[in-house]
């Protein structure tokens, strides 16, 4: 689904919201009306109320939870509804999402009066397991809306004074740089037993072509020379960092290395590795343990890819000030 354009900066969580649409539609559309009106749920309507009340409550409550669902998970894309992020995500307070303990009282309730039925129908189990995969739902639905309330856009449409979420131009610089580490893994051979210098110079190259400014290497910024500087419309756009992979305190020093070159102004970075190590998938998963423990680690915001994260940092001399870093790995066996 194409997320429209002033939300990109949430286009991982909006997207997951609308594939849990696509669930809950279906299940409006197919699956409880299945159940409902061709299998044996008409069997539950001869029984006495105090039995036949909960069953058909899980009916009720699951179905109306999908008719919402199903249309509310996708209506951020509506400006006529919700102009901003925060109004769409602020449009749940006190609805279903946070409703899950009285719906497990519902289900609850339902499965001890299947019980003591002697022949119970068949649909109303089918109809409690439906109704339990939508509570899970819920649940995944509340922790998507968290981390919205997290992102800089949503702070933003709050009051928040600074300004962080992603901008087109970095956006557009960490895609350049993500399509050459791609094109480093696909082509082994070409860039075998290359040096940091080396690759950064193909890096270089291709943010030449699409940055608006200039794109330089081993340019002093601030208290050091940085790997890469972007700049444009006279102030840094970006600054980038490229290491090799050489352990937790290598990749920690590397983060305090970057921030170290960052002025006030610079708030937009990224640290570029270069992973030689067979096991690659293990490397990711330290990166994701290693990050927090870094004193001026801030929250993850996003994973665009399952080598390119996106994390806020403090900024060294100024704590109020946050850092954008992307940190970007690319396997160079």
């Amino acid at each position: 689904m194409q997320i429209r354009s002033d939300f990109q900066p949430a286009a991982l969580i909006l997207s997951r919201l609308a594939e849990y649409a696509k669930v809950f539609n279906a299940n409006n559309m197919q699956h409880w009306p299945h159940l409902k009106n061709n299998e044996d749920f008409k069997f539950v309507y001869p029984l006495p109320w105090e039995d036949r009340g909960p069953l058909e409550q899980i009916y009720c409550d699951g179905r109306d939870l999908a008719v919402f669902m199903s249309s509310r998970l996708i209506e951020f894309n509506y400006a006529e509804y919700f102009p901003t992020l925060k109004s769409f995500v602020d449009s749940f307070h006190g609805g279903w999402v946070y409703q899950v303990d009285l719906l497990k009282e519902v289900s609850q309730a339902a499965k001890d009066k299947s019980k003591q039925l002697k022949n119970c129908p068949w649909a109303v189990g089918q109809m409690i397991e439906l109704f339990d995969r939508q509570i899970e739902l819920l649940v995944a639905i509340g922790q998507c809306l968290a981390s919205l309330r997290q992102t800089d856009l949503y702070k933003w449409e709050g009051g928040h004074s600074q300004v962080t979420y992603q901008t087109p131009e970095y956006n557009k610089i960490l895609e350049c740089v993500h399509s050459v580490g791609k094109m480093f893994e696909r082509l082994p051979s070409t860039y075998a037993n290359k040096d940091e210098e080396s690759l950064r110079d193909h890096i270089l190259v291709s943010l030449e072509v699409v940055v608006f400014g200039s794109a330089t290497g081993e340019t002093f910024n601030k208290r050091g020379k940085t790997d890469i500087l972007v700049r444009g419309n006279g102030s840094n756009e970006f600054v980038g960092e490229c290491k090799f992979w050489r352990g937790k305190e290598v990749f920690l020093e590397t983060i305090s290395q970057l921030l170290g070159y960052l002025s006030w102004r610079d708030t937009k970075a990224a640290v570029i590795l270069f992973v030689p190590n067979k096991d690659f998938t293990s490397v990711i998963g330290k990166i994701r343990d290693d990050v927090v423990e870094h004193p001026n680690y801030l929250r993850s915001i996003s994973e665009i890819d399952e080598t390119w994260h996106n994390y806020e940092f403090r900024m060294n001399e100024d704590n109020s000030r946050v850092v954008q870093v992307a940190i970007m790995l690319y396997h160079l066996p």
